[in-house]
């Protein structure tokens, strides 16, 4: 590796490790704003937006005039004919119609509307993205945390099981038995290690940071204040693909127009002055018109064609709408299923396993319950706990890409 490769690679790494420490990462809402201000399709269309409006000023303006020098009716052998021989200069200008010049500036007007809207768009998409990939993040740390929790306690078991085996109250296989399901939590704990490096995996290049970045671990808060979506299910007459759309039908709209104006062609104007040396200076004035007298070759299929982008444009109006509207219907049933398994687990399953799970290993540590009772205690706990965890992300992310779609994005994360 060059010298210059080197010191690239070195500075980028400092960058990266500046933006790492720089993110809290225990707060979702600022992982997402460095997801924003750190995403390259977010600056393209922010750039885009600049260009859109620097069109839009330079739209309807006149056209440059043009300038003209030269001589007329030399002589080959390079004499002045004394009458025809003219030094001359002229300009030549084209005067665009008012009306012509007013639908450009409608047209490039609309054009930095739509581009507005698509980054309003893209940044919806983009925190929505964001957010989703750290709430997946979040519940694999979740899990992991109850699933070493349940191992902290499985120790307990085993250590009981030997306890009791040591004064001949119970059998060896019951020593093995617990060791046995405790490798077993040993993988299931393996498994969720490499599923949260799937999840780390996806945010890291959101926010634009490399692969060997170190998330900490993060802490879920489960709230039961936002368990509700908080917008009717339906499409908002507002929302930025509609407004897209209907920006390019009225863009349409002016193209139509500026199809038809052909028919009424721009005025050129062009006005020269001769320098005769012998005789009178002499100064011309020249106004000239296209015919429109091709209009089946030139003008009508254009005034077709634009026509046709407009109903097209219609058509995909009501596209549109439909689109976003099943995203969203997806996002609320996905959201009524998780809050139905929710609420069944917090008020019934999840207290229930946890006291069973807790009283079982006290009676068999007193010796008053089976060790099989214990081990059955404590899967139903464990996968009722992971299963809780993995709705409630669920829910969560059921809201997070409601809510997405409401603000603007153009289509639903989920399938």
């Amino acid at each position: 590796m060059s010298f210059h490769r080197m010191a690239l690679a070195l500075v980028a790494g400092v960058l990266a490790t500046d933006l790492s420490a720089a993110i809290d990462w225990q707060n979702e809402r600022a992982v997402t704003a460095a997801a924003v201000a750190n995403n390259p399709t977010m600056a393209r269309v922010e750039q885009e937006v600049v260009a859109a409006r620097e069109r839009a000023r330079a739209a309807g303006s006149l056209p440059n005039p043009m300038v003209m020098g030269g001589l007329q009716n030399k002589h080959v052998d390079l004499t002045d004919d004394k009458i025809m021989t003219m030094y001359m200069v002229g300009a030549t200008q084209t005067f665009t119609r008012g009306s012509k010049r007013e639908a450009a500036r409608a047209v490039a007007a609309l054009d930095v509307r739509a581009a507005e809207l698509e980054l309003d768009a893209v940044r919806a998409e983009i925190e929505r993205d964001a957010l989703l990939a750290w709430y997946d993040l979040a519940g694999v740390d979740t899990q992991l945390r109850a699933a070493e929790t349940v191992r902290l306690l499985l120790d307990a078991v085993t250590a009981a099981a030997r306890v009791r085996y040591e004064v001949g109250n119970a059998e060896q296989a019951e020593v093995i038995r617990a060791q046995l399901e405790t490798i077993e939590l040993d993988n299931r704990i393996l498994s969720l290690r490499g599923t949260r490096e799937n999840a780390r995996a996806r945010l890291l290049p959101l926010v634009g940071l490399p692969p060997e970045t170190v998330i900490p671990r993060l802490v879920l808060e489960e709230s039961t204040g936002a368990l509700e979506l908080g917008a009717p299910v339906e499409v908002p007459a507002d929302h930025p693909a509609l407004a897209a759309v209907e920006a390019e039908i009225a863009q349409r709209e002016e193209e139509i127009r500026l199809a038809r104006l052909l028919t009424r062609p721009d005025v050129s104007l062009e006005v020269s002055y001769g320098l005769r040396p012998t005789t009178k200076d002499m100064f011309s004035v020249v106004a000239s018109l296209e015919l429109p007298v091709r209009r089946s070759t030139l003008i009508e299929p254009r005034i077709r064609e634009a026509v046709a982008l407009r109903d097209a444009a219609q058509r995909r109006l009501e596209e549109t709408r439909r689109e976003i509207q099943r995203d969203l219907s997806v996002a609320a049933a996905a959201h009524e299923q998780a809050n139905t398994q929710l609420a069944l687990q917090n008020r019934v399953l999840l207290p229930q396993a946890r006291l069973a799970f807790e009283s079982t290993l006290a009676s068999y540590q007193n010796g008053k319950s089976s060790f099989d009772s214990v081990l059955g205690a404590e899967t139903t706990y464990l996968r009722l706990e992971l299963e809780h965890i993995e709705h409630y992300i669920e829910h969560v992310k059921a809201i997070t890409d409601f809510q997405a779609l409401r603000r603007g994005a153009r289509s639903g994360a989920r399938p």
